[in-house]
């Protein structure tokens, strides 16, 4: 193990005498190693599915002022924690540059319904974890140094939209780490396409007949869409996406039970899905507008 990675959990052990066994289980929570991985075939780079060492804060490890809770790492530990990493099966990793970085993060506008004040977040990719709630800030080293000064480097934060330079020997940044795919597993990745996480390739390989079926649907192919995401259902992928995916499939080809049915289920499997409740009611309304040799008002489900 690397000094740098001892001295850290050294670090959190001090931390884990110093405050409550709840407590020093929330601190080790946002430490642990990750075991997911997400493939981004845009770029051919797959990157871990969370943060090491949030540098976030949470109330219950805040003494006064000062900040318990954080459990950055500088730059130097950051860099020894990836080139060290062994993630399902995958070495070679390592902290990614500023570009990287950028290609990773998406911008989003957030805003107020009722002040109309929208203002622009910066977010992982991928569902990448960074263990932030309420849109606490987060920051993120690359291994880019600062041209300006030898003893600073490029950090970004989440999920305020900003890039900046910090000392190196700054702890208060986390890092997540990034490899070059293989040729194989690119092809894997561009054929499934995740937008998330997962554990291992096996895994990846059943989002195939998802993907497939996305792209039927698009290409207005229903009874194809169907089809494969039934597979994907058989293979356990994401059931409450596949049987979404049925379920406005079946209503675009004026098959209201089988849709209804199907979206029903999709919404018992996932009862926070915005998408599983709207495609509901445009099913509903679409049988009983057929009832009465009608069309639905309402624009049909589009799968991106």
């Amino acid at each position: 193990m690397p000094a740098s990675k001892r001295s850290f959990n050294a670090a959190l052990a001090l931390l884990c005498l110093t405050v409550s066994v709840t407590q020093c289980s929330l601190a080790q929570e946002w430490t642990k190693d990750p075991t997911t991985w997400w493939p981004d075939p845009s770029t051919g780079l797959m990157w871990t599915g969370q943060m090491h060492a949030s540098p976030h804060w949470d109330p219950d490890l805040m003494m006064a002022r000062g900040f318990l809770g954080r459990n950055g790492l500088s730059w130097y530990q950051a860099r020894d924690y990836c080139s060290s990493l062994q993630l399902a099966g995958f070495a070679g990793w390592r902290v990614p540059t500023l570009e990287e970085a950028k290609a990773v993060t998406e911008v989003r506008r957030i805003g107020d319904c009722c002040s109309k004040d929208f203002t622009d977040f910066l977010f992982l990719k991928g569902s990448i974890s960074t263990f932030s709630k309420d849109l606490t800030d987060v920051f993120i080293w690359t291994s880019t140094p600062s041209q300006s000064d030898p003893n600073s480097a490029w950090a970004f934060a989440i999920p305020w939209n900003q890039f900046f330079t910090k000392p190196v020997t700054n702890q208060e940044p986390g890092v997540i780490c990034v490899r070059p795919m293989e040729p194989d597993l690119l092809q894997t990745a561009k054929a499934a396409e995740v937008n998330h996480s997962v554990p291992d390739i096996q895994t990846l390989q059943t989002f195939i007949p998802l993907n497939r079926a996305r792209l039927a649907y698009q290409a207005g192919n229903y009874q194809e869409s169907i089809a494969q995401a039934q597979i994907a259902i058989s293979l356990k992928a994401d059931p409450a996406t596949a049987n979404w995916g049925i379920g406005i499939s079946y209503g675009r080809l004026g098959q209201w039970d089988q849709a209804i049915a199907n979206l029903q289920t999709a919404l018992s499997i996932d009862k926070n899905s915005d998408e599983a409740k709207t495609a509901l009611k445009w099913a509903k309304d679409g049988q009983k507008a057929a009832k009465h040799g009608k069309t639905a008002k309402d624009k049909p489900p589009v799968w991106k």
